[in-house]
Formats: C-alpha cells, sequence, structure tokens
C-alpha cells in the first residue's frame, strides 16, 4: 500500500492549533471586525466565549476600562485632556477678575467692622459678626482652582469616551489622527467647518435667551450685575462649552444611547432620539436644582417658572450638539460649542444693556 506523501508545511505558516492541545481554529476564514454603521442601530456584541474544562463553554471576563496603555481609546482621551486643559487655562483672567473683586469687597467690610468696633474689647465681643477675609488670589491659588474644575472634566471624558466606544458614536477625525492616517486633508478641514459654524450660529439663540431672561426675570444683587470685559467672559465661556459637553454631550448622551441600545427591544424607542430627549431632561433637572441651590443660598427670591425656564432654554445646546455628534462625530459638535459659546458674550453686550 503506497503510502501518503506528507504535505509540506508552508515556511512561517502557524503551526495547527491541535498541536499546542487547543482546540482547532479555523484557518480558512478571517473573522471580520464589526464596526456599527453610521446612523443604523448597532446591535450589542456578542460576548466571547472559552472552551473550559471538560468542553464546557465559560464566558470571557471582559476588562470595562477600554483606555489602556498603546490603545487608538487612551491615544484619544489623551487628545481630549489636552483640549480641556487649554479650554480651563482660558478662564483664568475672568476668574481672577471675580476672585480679585471678592477679596477687595471683603477687605471693606473687614475695615468696616474695624472702625465699627475699633476696640479690641468692642472686636473680641463682636467676633461672630467679623467678615471672612478670602486667601489673596495668587497665581498658585487660582491654578489650583482652576486644576479642581480641570479634574473634574478629566474624569467626564474618561467616563464618556469608554460608554461611547460601546455605541455607534464616533470621533472619527481624531481616530484618523492617531491610526497612522497623517492630519486632516483640506475636505475634511471643509466638511468640519461646513457643519460646525452654522451649528455654533444656532448655539446662539438658547445662549442669548438665557441671558435675556436673567436679566429680565431675576433680580439683581445687591450693587447691581457687575460686568467684566466682554473679551473675558468669551475666553471663560469656551471653557464652559467644553466642559458642558464632557458631561452632558459626550457622558450623560452616550450613556443614554448605550441604555437604549441595550434594551430597545423593551422600549421601542430609537436610541439615538430617546437619548438626546432624555439627556436634554437630565440636562434640565441638573441645572435647575444647581439654580434652586444658588438662590437659596444667596437669599434670592426667584420663582420656580423662572428657573424652569432658564434651565429649558440652556439645556436646549444638548439637544443641538448631541444631534451633531450623533451625525458627525465628537469634534464636529466640540468645535461648534466653543465657536457658540465663545461668540454669544459679545452678541449678548450688544442685546442686554
Amino acid at each position: 500500500m503506497a503510502k501518503k506523501k506528507k504535505k509540506k508545511q508552508q515556511r512561517g505558516a502557524r503551526r495547527p492549533t491541535y498541536a499546542k492541545g487547543k482546540p482547532v481554529e479555523s484557518s480558512g476564514k478571517k473573522t471580520a471586525t464589526a464596526t456599527p454603521a453610521k446612523k443604523a442601530a448597532a446591535a450589542p456584541a456578542a460576548k466571547p466565549s472559552t472552551k473550559g474544562a471538560g468542553g464546557r463553554t465559560t464566558p470571557e471576563r471582559i476588562q470595562w476600562n477600554l483606555i489602556r496603555k498603546g490603545t487608538l481609546e487612551q491615544k484619544v482621551f489623551m487628545t481630549l485632556l489636552y483640549i480641556i486643559i487649554v479650554a480651563t487655562l482660558l478662564s483664568y483672567p475672568l476668574r481672577l477678575a471675580e476672585a480679585q473683586r471678592n477679596y477687595d469687597e471683603a477687605k471693606k467690610d473687614l475695615k468696616k467692622w474695624e472702625q465699627k468696633y475699633p476696640t479690641k474689647a468692642e472686636q473680641k465681643k463682636q467676633e461672630k459678626e467679623k467678615p471672612v477675609l478670602p486667601p489673596k488670589p495668587t497665581f498658585g491659588i487660582m491654578l489650583l482652582e482652576l486644576f479642581m474644575g480641570a479634574v473634574q472634566g478629566v474624569l467626564f471624558a474618561f467616563l464618556g469616551l469608554n460608554i461611547s466606544r460601546r455605541t455607534d458614536l464616533e470621533t472619527p477625525l481624531l481616530d484618523g489622527l492617531h491610526s497612522g492616517g497623517g492630519g486632516a486633508d483640506p475636505g475634511e478641514i471643509r466638511d468640519l467647518l461646513a457643519y460646525a459654524v452654522p451649528t455654533a450660529v444656532i448655539l446662539l439663540i438658547p445662549l442669548v435667551g438665557k441671558d435675556v431672561i436673567v436679566d429680565r426675570f431675576f433680580p439683581a444683587p445687591k450693587g447691581g450685575r457687575i460686568k467684566y470685559s466682554a473679551w473675558k467672559y468669551s475666553l471663560s465661556s469656551m471653557n464652559d462649552s467644553v466642559q458642558f459637553q464632557m458631561l452632558f454631550v459626550l457622558l450623560v448622551f452616550s450613556a443614554f444611547v448605550w441604555l437604549f441600545f441595550r434594551y430597545r427591544e423593551q422600549v421601542k424607542f430609537e436610541p439615538h432620539c430617546a437619548g438626546m430627549a432624555a439627556s436634554f431632561l437630565f440636562a434640565m433637572g441638573f441645572i435647575y436644582l444647581n439654580m434652586f441651590g444658588g438662590a437659596g443660598v444667596a437669599g434670592e427670591h426667584v420663582s420656580g417658572a423662572e428657573m424652569l425656564a432658564f434651565a429649558s432654554v440652556f439645556s436646549l445646546p444638548v439637544l443641538i450638539l448631541g444631534y451633531l455628534y450623533w451625525k458627525k462625530g465628537l469634534e464636529y459638535s466640540l468645535l461648534a460649542g466653543v465657536i457658540g459659546f465663545g461668540i454669544y458674550p459679545f452678541l449678548a453686550t450688544l442685546i442686554i444693556k
């Protein structure tokens, strides 16, 4: 009986897995990587499994944190980190001016108190009425305060990016930049501006509208409303835009989209539209509660209807920017937000006298 000719193994080919005591793997076809199509509902990925002892299938443990060293997610996160830091530093001029004014006002109050109670005995007796002098605003103190605000934004970005990677929401330009594709080509830049600039113009309506509501219905504090240079408001507002989007767009909107994807068979809602609506309601409640607490501390009397109107108008950018994030990508909504938030203080100064 003729012996079968033994097949010669190709040079460089992988050894069959059964040679290592593992299950045989299919080598004929490559497994296609499932990427969710844009504008289409992405089905949740099936949990991978491995063969355990006795041939039983056991689910493979999936690591929650996707932002690990050397991954694309880690590179995208670092870019967002730089954006947050730069945006935070932009708010320095306004924060310094506000801190300096509060310090000067506290010094005046302290001097009045000392004139009212000139002797040490009187001052000791009226110690409870003594105004508290805040620390003098120095560069180091202001930098520390700004750092604490930046940490908050970084945390939102970290959680939001981890969640958004489990949906079909994208960061296309950053992905292309960090995937070895080089910088953005002129076509991508034109596309970015073509969507970001009109969206920024639309954003001006709710942003100026909220200031009109405050000026018309909210009582002015003692001594009137303090006004600083429009350029200081503009730079600080750019930082507000980045922080606003890290929380309400990247984190909250992505979380609701993931949630509605996961339970879409039960709720019967389109995940993105439902996610935008839920994010809008979340932002409205968040802003309302912050205003309610702030008004209580300041002793201002503002009706619930007025606070609800302000919160509703100020939450509209979540819908506008969330829609652009869904359709085009996070970079588009970030640029639109920075432009819109940066321009609106100049427009508000022309409308509100």
